[in-house]
């Protein structure tokens, strides 16, 4: 059976630009996730110097280990499922839609798309940074991680408008 959309008609280049991303989105999905998102350096000035009372780097995998050691397993499996399983679920619905003629896949991922938090997460990094910026105590430094996981956002949200707007 060769690829169309339900109607059997070819896919646009819209479509297939949506495609694309989504693909190349879930490229940049690993290294955001595996290499380290931000170090965060925290000291107490005292007496005219200040000690280095904490300095930490993670990865968004790192810290949903360490949140689940810490016994937070909630908190570590709502980051895990919007981070990451959610986006890989929604990427095997767009192969399956994409190669078969069932137009109610579309509408479920449609669904499936608004419980991805990925965007969220980028932006409550950015907030953290931006706050650990504005304390003289407190510094916070974004890492590749992060760039990573923004292109992988901006691909994914690009390609979700993308192929919605070829469906309507």
């Amino acid at each position: 059976m060769k690829p169309g959309n339900a109607a059997g008609q070819p896919h646009s280049l819209a479509q297939k630009a949506g495609l694309v991303l989504t693909l190349g989105s879930f490229l940049l999905l690993w290294p955001g996730v595996t290499q380290p998102i931000m170090t965060v350096d925290a000291s107490l000035r005292m007496f005219g110097i200040s000690p280095s009372l904490f300095h930490e780097t993670r990865s968004v995998w790192q810290t949903v280990s360490k949140l689940h050691e810490l016994d937070y397993t909630l908190v570590s499996v709502m980051i895990l499922s919007f981070s990451v399983i959610i986006p890989l679920l929604k990427l095997a619905l767009i192969l399956t839609a994409w190669f078969s003629r069932q137009p109610g896949l579309w509408k479920v991922i449609a669904v499936l798309g608004k419980w991805s938090m990925a965007d969220v997460f980028v932006i409550a990094m950015l907030v953290a940074f931006f706050t650990a910026q504005a304390t003289a105590e407190v510094s916070a430094t974004l890492q590749p991680g992060f760039y990573w996981f923004l292109g992988f956002c901006l691909c994914s949200v690009t390609a979700g408008i993308l192929l919605e707007k070829s469906r309507s």
